[in-house]
């Protein structure tokens, strides 16, 4: 408020307050419109994105934008996700961003391996997938961490899959079928279902043996003969005495480590004896003593 001396005329000093007045209205319009929030779509500020839905900024929602075809996720602070895995809740699903914020679809590699999104939904798949890479193949995805799975390893069927041990290619990760040589043995993939072989088997035309805990094929040397492929094993009292598991509505007892229990099994303990009492029977797998 300018001071008044003496003798100042009145009318000077409306003047000149309203002539101030219109100066700070004039400079208030001409201030850059960055600082202003748009009313819907994109909104960047010092290099991170927002998005805005009728004025107010997307917080912990997904959005999908047209204009690039993409879905997006924006957090609870309002900044768009990205090179991130998000659990969206609505969906019941794993969803991958890229770096630039858009929902990894189809083949991803990141965190040293490969991994599977849905085509449509976006979802990490887990388990068997069928995938069009390298000319079409099967391939597994851990059910824990999504991730491609090489070599060798047990399916337990706990999620449920047929159970058995199968090998994954070393490089693209493909079901192996037929017939592979492993360090100190040869073993045989069933045609169908990529299981190894166990016991005898019809392969190539020919009655073949294969170790029923190993999977080794046994070309000749002391084996079950081809007219009797299930001989009575002889019996080992010392055996009887052995401590083993049976799982819950299982019929076969097993050693408990072995690799075709997981954790979510009920197991009960008991003795081989009372296991085969209860009309259980040995599990090929750990080569728990029949």
């Amino acid at each position: 408020m300018p001071r008044l001396r003496k003798n100042t005329p009145l009318r000077l000093l409306s003047v000149g307050t309203a002539l101030a007045a219109a100066l700070t209205s004039t400079a208030l319009a001409g201030a850059p419109a960055a600082f202003a929030e748009p009313e819907n779509g994109w909104h960047e500020v010092d290099g991170e994105r927002y998005w805005y839905d009728n004025g107010v900024m997307a917080t912990s929602k997904e959005v999908y934008d047209p204009e690039t075809n993409a879905w997006y996720w924006f957090d609870a602070d309002g900044t768009m996700a990205h090179d991130k895995d998000v659990y969206l809740p609505a969906g019941n699903k794993w969803v991958r961003y890229d770096s630039e914020g858009h929902m990894v679809k189809g083949e991803d590699f990141r965190y040293g391996g490969w991994y599977w999104f849905d085509p449509t939904t976006g979802e990490m798949l887990k388990g068997f997938v069928f995938v069009p890479s390298n000319g079409g193949k099967w391939v597994f995805y851990d059910y824990v961490s999504g991730q491609m799975v090489y070599g060798e390893r047990y399916i337990d069927g706990a999620n449920g899959d047929l159970p058995g041990w199968m090998c994954f290619d070393d490089i693209t990760g493909a079901v192996t079928y037929g017939w592979k040589d492993l360090p100190g043995k040869r073993v045989y993939y069933d045609l169908a279902t990529g299981r190894m072989l166990l016991g005898w088997h019809e392969v190539d035309g020919q009655l073949r043996y294969f170790d029923e805990v190993t999977g080794a094929y046994v070309p000749d040397g002391d084996v079950p003969q081809p007219d009797d492929p299930n001989p009575e094993p002889g019996h080992d009292a010392a055996a009887d005495d052995v401590v083993v598991c049976v799982p819950k509505g299982d019929i076969r007892y097993h050693y408990d480590w072995c690799p075709s229990l997981s954790h979510d099994m009920v197991l009960r303990y008991m003795t081989v004896a009372d296991a085969r009492d209860e009309g259980c029977e040995a599990c090929p797998v750990c080569g728990a003593p029949a």
